[in-house]
């Protein structure tokens, strides 16, 4: 199980890997444990791929990652892709729908933490994509883990079906399935990955926040719809821009009318560094030209731009720096 891997980390692996020269005597920074993540469960280490690809000094700790990746034992994603799933706090009876699914790292998270007792699920999870070769990825990466419990969808999220429960008893009245955990990864400008892609410098452009927006809105309301009572849904983006961020939650709290509200995380995972969303912010229109609020927009103009990307006037009622 977890804590048996990450035994065999600590006590096999990690001593051996301390020191290692992998780039005219640059030596690998010993792994270690992420603070923030639960019981020692997520690990990172720093040396490059092709270096513990090629180094035989990695060689035998790359065969490790190999075969218990292969068998569903280890998953290799990014710590930042690590948080959405944990602030869902997802249990072995829920019920989970993740909407934006691929790639998968996520997913195999969230059924990681389906299984955590040990006991096997009834319940599925609804895995959805709404672009087809990206859903047959989502296929390969979640097929490792041997779970009962996925379904895979490709569908658009916004307009995620009903799924109707037929107990197969024609005197019982048919019921539609809610869920009790939600992830809405959605699709965004990626602007927060600039630390890593180099394209986004050349690619970034201010109207594609704009554009997104409208289907961030549509992803995440559609989500709050089939929440269950008392459900929670995790709305996560790799975007820094207000308007892909507190725009969209600002503009889904309004529209849900009181039966949603902001959860304070602030003390899960303790260890965690972060900083409070923003109750404010500006809009440039894409002729980048700072626009205060919606009702300065000449008439064609907001017909283009919704009203929503503009903070609402009880933004500061809305708790957004939590």
């Amino acid at each position: 199980n977890a804590c048996e891997l990450r035994d065999i980390m600590k006590l096999e692996h990690v001593p051996v890997l301390c020191g290692i020269s992998f780039k005219e005597g640059e030596k690998a920074e010993t792994p270690f444990p992420l603070k923030w993540y639960p019981d020692e469960l997520a690990w990172q280490h720093t040396a490059p791929k092709l270096a513990i690809k090629k180094n035989p000094d990695f060689k035998k700790f790359h065969q490790w990652l190999v075969s218990e990746t292969e068998a569903g034992h280890i998953s290799r994603q990014e710590a930042v892709s690590m948080i959405p799933p944990l602030l869902l706090d997802v249990k072995p009876h829920h019920y989970v729908l993740d909407m934006c699914a691929a790639p998968g790292s996520k997913t195999a998270q969230l059924i990681e933490a389906l299984h955590a007792d040990n006991i096997t699920q009834s319940n599925n999870v609804p895995t959805n994509d709404s672009d087809q070769k990206r859903a047959h990825m989502l296929v390969r990466q979640v097929k490792r883990l041997q779970s009962p419990c996925v379904l895979v969808t490709n569908h658009d999220a916004g307009q995620f079906p009903s799924i109707i429960l037929d107990k197969g008893d024609r005197a019982t009245k048919k019921k539609q399935l809610s869920f009790d955990r939600i992830l809405a990864d959605v699709p965004c400008s990626g602007d927060g990955t600039i630390r890593k892609n180099a394209v986004i410098w050349q690619k970034w452009r201010i109207g594609d926040a704009l554009g997104l927006h409208k289907t961030q809105v549509k992803i995440l309301f559609r989500g709050a719809q089939i929440l269950k009572e008392h459900g929670r849904i995790v709305y996560s983006t790799c975007s820094l821009n207000p308007i892909e961020n507190e725009a969209v939650i600002a503009e889904v709290l309004l529209r849900s009318n009181g039966n949603l509200h902001l959860v304070d995380v602030s003390n899960e995972l303790p260890e965690f560094k972060r900083l409070p969303g923003l109750p404010t912010w500006k809009v440039m229109d894409k002729e980048q030209q700072w626009v205060e609020k919606w009702e300065d927009l000449p008439p064609n103009k907001q017909r283009q731009l919704a009203k929503s990307l503009w903070p609402p006037a009880n933004s500061s009622e809305m708790n957004l720096e939590r």
